[in-house]
Order: structure tokens, then sequence, then C-alpha cells
């Protein structure tokens, strides 16, 4: 046991190069948002420099929490010149860190009968690391002296008045709260408290915004309880919330409804609307993510079949002809949560659920996680995004852009301008394990409090967010005009009908979008079933395909090429399916050649796939492949190139498995154009491939 002890006291001296003070209360005013005010239980008061805490009552644990901030990662110094006034003198005061609340923390006390104590609270039991053991130096009541917690390396310590009393190992941080606790009825009084690190500037990003007010949306949207978790559509008209504790909730007005508000023409936000059921229901309802089509929401906790309130966990609701469904309980392989609260976001293509939980891999409290979408719907077991966004703190209400790139979510665990500030980072591959190192977006958006819930619709001209409302410290909605810096990157929002191509009638039914250079399924969509309206977000640097897909058609594909796109745009464009009968003729849009070539181009081969596919699970169908060009160049050359570009798609289909007799390869060269071969667009429409069906 002793050289344990001599061990931690000598790892102490090591590390401690370049601390100084990076925070410094003299309590010549209330910089450090310390309790102040005359309650049952006792007072507290800031005047002529001194913090003056008196408690009354004679049982359980006070304790008053500041605003400063520890990185709990690094080595570190919390000082307090502290003196006791009056009060029982066995029992301690002194300093609380690590702390999430008031019943998981960290602390150290010293009584004024000459003893100390280093104790634990975990879930509401404490437990002593070191009990109550006497000291010899310990001033008289009435006298100054310091207290001071230090962390070197992997030993802690407590020091008196510069003196090191003990050496202890280094203690879990349940949070990143601190401040002062008095065990009993006492009276003392503080000169100032201390922090001591190495410095560190905030790490902020590149152009952020810089003197751009933060906007509430005003008493039409805020209301008198907590206004939160904002979600706007990828379209920017329509922004979903929480509201509680709040009267106009459904059942317990004390748990949260999902509210939703409408941009109007003159660009403020129209007055709060209740989503009503069956979103919300008398428990506990919010919203995390609504796909870019506004065809399907993710949900907070899970529903029985007839809508009522459940338990944990995450639910999905798609739009019908009759309005939005009774949520369905999403399934998570080997899903759990250890902290009381978790937020969640879906990235826009559908595939990756993000969560802020806490598990036993966690790196601090609430960690930031990602599941990825399975054939069969459900989501993987939850794997951390690793030690880039991940800290000791809590990561909390993740939101990611409409480029699935960009990554803004709120953190304690960093420094910033506020207890809880909003970070942004980029995604650098495919892992979802590495990511560009998290930028505070600076002090027009951070403010002195605490700030969460970012979000940005496709354009990102505005952020939304939630902050403390200065006046009366609930929970509001605020908009902030964004700087380039900390924009997400462009995207195409594409938008339209799903039709039939026969009769025009809308269709709903799943639109799927892919990478054409990496024959890669990037994101699903629905459209409405009304309308047959659809929406779509296609992120800059790539060729996509898209497509609406049902029984008894053919899925006509279109195309967009975003490799040069530098600013964010809007697109309409409807999707054809055609009716799968003798006689139909449908263009093959995404077949690639190079220019004078009958050489596929990698791009083609989930065009081709598909058709091959359509083949295979149809065998009595039998096709002619057409080649067609403009009327660039002469007859015969024009038609000997189609004719050489259908013999390439029949080998290859061929090489799928399709049979060489049920499919016939013709080349009409220029002979029969689709569009004039005046302009560029009408010379693209004609060089092209089809297949008709000639029986079935």
């Amino acid at each position: 046991m002793l050289t344990f002890v001599v061990f931690l006291l000598s790892a102490l001296f090591v590390h401690a190069q370049g601390i100084s003070e990076v925070y410094r209360d003299d309590f010549d005013d209330n910089k450090g948002h310390w309790k102040v005010g005359n309650w049952s239980n006792g007072s507290a008061t800031i005047a002529n420099g001194i913090y003056t805490i008196d408690r009354i009552p004679q049982s359980n644990e006070w304790y008053i929490e500041t605003s400063a901030f520890v990185d709990y990662d690094a080595d570190y110094d919390i000082e307090m010149k502290v003196r006791q006034v009056s009060g029982v003198v066995n029992h301690g005061y002194g300093i609380s860190w690590g702390a999430g609340d008031a019943q998981n923390s960290n602390g150290v006390v010293v009584s004024a009968d000459g003893r100390y104590k280093i104790y634990t609270w975990r879930g509401g039991r404490q437990a002593d690391i070191i009990g109550w053991t006497p000291i010899e130096g310990i001033p008289p009541q009435g006298t100054w002296h310091i207290l001071t917690v230090r962390k070197r390396g992997s030993g802690m310590s407590l020091l008196l008045d510069g003196t090191t009393i003990v050496g202890f190992e280094n203690l879990s941080i349940s949070g990143g709260n601190l401040g002062v606790v008095l065990n009993n009825k006492m009276k003392i009084e503080l000169d100032y408290f201390v922090i001591k690190q190495v410095p560190k500037p905030i790490v902020l990003a590149e152009d952020h915004p810089i003197n751009v007010p933060r906007v509430s949306l005003g008493p039409s949207v805020n209301c008198s309880g907590g206004d939160l978790s904002p979600v706007i559509t990828a379209n920017g008209k329509r922004l979903y919330f929480g509201r509680y504790p709040f009267r106009g909730n459904m059942g317990d007005t004390t748990t949260e409804d999902i509210w939703y508000t409408d941009l109007q023409k003159d660009g403020s936000w129209g007055a709060a609307q209740n989503a009503g059921s069956p979103l919300n229901n008398e428990g506990a309802n919010f919203l995390i993510s609504i796909s870019p089509d506004e065809n399907s929401v993710l949900l907070g906790n899970t529903y029985s079949t007839t809508g009522r309130p459940r338990g944990a966990g995450v639910s999905s609701s798609v739009k019908t002809s009759q309005g939005w469904s009774i949520p369905k309980e999403v399934r998570i392989d080997n899903y759990y949560n250890r902290h009381r609260f978790s937020e969640s976001c879906l990235d826009p293509s559908g595939m990756i659920l993000m969560m802020a939980i806490q598990r036993d891999d966690s790196r601090g409290q609430k960690d930031l996680y990602f599941s990825q979408r399975k054939k069969d719907g459900t989501f993987s077991t939850p794997t951390s995004c690793g030690p880039d966004l991940n800290t000791w703190g809590s990561e909390m209400s993740p939101f990611l852009a409409a480029d699935g790139t960009t990554l803004y979510f709120a953190s304690d665990g960093r420094r910033g301008f506020g207890g809880v500030d909003i970070w942004m980072t980029r995604r650098l591959d495919d892992s979802w394990t590495r990511w560009s190192e998290p930028k505070n977006l600076g002090p027009s958006i951070n403010s002195p409090e605490w700030d969460a819930y970012y979000t940005v619709p496709a354009r990102g001209d505005y952020a939304y967010l939630c902050g403390m409302n200065p006046e009366n410290g609930s929970a509001d909605l605020y908009r902030i005009k964004l700087t380039k810096g900390v924009q997400p990157n462009p995207v195409v929002l594409v938008s339209g009908r799903v039709l039939d191509a026969s009769t025009k009638k809308p269709i709903a039914t799943n639109v799927e979008y892919e990478s054409l250079t990496k024959s890669k399924i990037m994101g699903i969509a629905r459209s409405e079933p009304n309308q047959g309206a659809y929406k779509i977000v296609l992120p800059a640097g790539d060729l996509y395909g898209f497509r609406a897909e049902a029984p008894g058609y053919y899925p006509v594909s279109d195309r967009l090429d975003t490799r040069d796109l530098a600013e964010y745009a809007e697109l309409t464009r409807d999707l054809l399916l055609v009716p799968i009968r003798k006689n139909v003729t449908i263009v093959l849009n995404n077949l690639f050649f190079d220019f004078s070539k009958s050489d596929i181009r990698q791009e083609s081969i989930p065009e081709l796939n598909r058709l091959a596919q359509f083949l295979a699970e149809s065998p009595k169908i039998t096709i002619e492949l057409s080649g067609h060009t403009d009327n660039v160049g002469g007859d015969a050359a024009n038609k000997v190139l189609s004719q050489d570009r259908v013999n390439a798609v029949k080998l290859y289909l061929q090489g799928r498995g399709v049979g060489e007799a049920r499919m016939k390869a013709v080349g009409y060269g220029k002979s029969k154009p689709l569009a004039t071969n005046v302009t560029d667009k009408g010379r693209q429409r004609n060089r092209r491939v089809e297949f008709k069906i000639l029986s079935m």
C-alpha cells in the first residue's frame, strides 16, 4: 500500500509542464453563473469579491455548480480559496467535479475539526474512496485556506495550502459540471475559484458567422415552456419541434409532443400546430428525422398497435392517403442505452441511423454511434463513431446535413463558449469512424449558456437551433443566417411525380437512387400516395441514376451528374413507370459509351444488371435491342456504330445468363430520331439504346 501511494504521488509531478490559469473567478461579478438568492434551506450571495453560501439544513449534501470548463482528459488543478465562517465543525465542505448531476459526481471535503474525505456519487449512492481521515494543518474556523484537487497523468491528489495531503487514483467522470459542496449546516465564503491547465484555444470553423444575430422564432413558435429538438424539412418550408411542459399537449402536458410550423411568404414562421395522433399520444413523443420526400418520419420511443405508448426505442411512420400511419418499431440489433436521454438522426439516404446514447464501450457519457440499415429494414448493432468525435463528456443531438457528409452535434466535452456548444465535422470515408477535427461554430451561434439541436435545410442558408432564453431560462428556438464556412456541401434537391407512362396517373412507390460510378444504392425515398410527389437529395461529387419501381412496371431510369456542382440547386423531374406489355419500347437512359466507340463504360453496369435481372425473372419475354445515333457523321458509319453498341449490350446480357435466342440486336443508325438534331439536347436524346418487348 505504501508503494502504491508513493507511486501515485510521484506520478502527479509528470506532465505538469505548461499548466497555468485558464479560468479565474474573483467574484467581482457572477461570470461563473453561480446560484444566488434566498431559499427556505439557505442563501447565496456575491458581494465585495466574496461568494457567501449559508446552508440551514443539517441533512443531505448541498451542491452548487459553476459554468467553468475543465478538460478532464488533460492534467488540471481545480482550486479555491475558502473559509468556514460558522456552523458545525464535524462535517465537510469542498470541491465537486466531473458531475453529471448531484447524484453522479466526485467530491473532496475537509472539516474544521481536522479531517478530509474523498468520495463519489453514482446513481444516487455515495461510496468513499478514502473515508474520513485526520490531517494536520486545517486552519480553525474563520481562517482562509486554499483547497486544490490536482490531476497529473493517471493520478490525483488533494492539496491544502499547496501541500499534498494524499494521492489517489483518477476518478471516472460522469459529466462536465463542477462546483462547491457542503455536507451540513454551515456558512462558507469563497475568495476565488481557479482552474489551471495547459491553455488550448477553441478550434473555430473557418468563416464562421461573426456578429450575425441569432433571431428568436418568436411567440408564434416559442411558448412559455420548453421548445426543443427542431427538425427542418429538406426544402426548408416546415419545421418540426418538441414542446414540454405545455398545456396544449395531448394527454400528459408535462411530456413532450411533436409540433410544427410552416414558413410564410414573408419569411416568418406561422402559428405552431400540434402534429396530432398517431404521432402524438399521452406519452413522450419527439421527431428524430423526416425524409427529404416528407413521406416518412422516424420517431423517438415505441407505440402499441393501437398507438398507445409502449416504451423506449425508435419507431417509423409513413404518409398514407388518410394521413400518418400508426408508428411501428424500428428494430436495432443489440440496442440498449444506459443514459436517461437519447437523441438520434437518420441520414438523408435513410441508410444510416446516428444515435447519441451511452453503452458499455462509451468513452464518456453519451457517445455518438451509427447503425446501418439492413436489407430487411432493421438496423445493425450500434458502432461507436470513435475518438475523432467522442470525448469524456456527453455528445448529443447529432444532425447529418443533406450532403450526408457534414455532421453537426453538441458536446460538453470540448472547450467552447458555453456549457454545451455546437460543433461541425465532415465524414472522411464510408467507414463512419473517420471524421475531420470538430470545429466550433463560433460565438454568434454558441451562447455563454448551452446550445444544441442544430438543423439545416438542403439549401444550407439558415440554421435552426435550440438555446436558452436569457429572460426566463426556458429552451427556445432560434434561426441564424449561415456563412459559407459552416454550410454543408452543395446538393441538388430533385422533386417531381411518379407517374404511369401511359395514363399519367400518380403511383405511390419507392424511388431508388444510386451512384453509377460505384454501382451502389445510395438511398431510397417514397412517393406520396395522392399526387405521386417525391423528393430526393443528391450530394455534389458523383454521377447518379434514380428511378421509381413498382410491380407490373419497368423502371425507366433518369440520371444527374453533380461532379461539377458548386452551389445548391433544385430540379424537377417526373419519373415514368412503363407498363410491362408487348411492343412497349423502353429507353436505357443510363447506358454510356465513349465517343465513337462501342465499349460499355463502367457507369452502365447498374442499368444493364437491372435489365438482366428483369429478363431472368420473366423467362418468357423476348426483346429487340435497338441502337440509335444522332446525325453527326455518315449514314454507314452511324449504322455500324449503333450495331456494334447493341451487340456489346447483347454480349453483356448473355454473360449475365440471358439466352442469345431471347434477344435480337439491330442497329438503326440515325434513321429513327426521337428529337431534333439541331440542338445538343436533341442530339443527346437521339444517341440511345432501347429495348422492345417482342413476346411475353
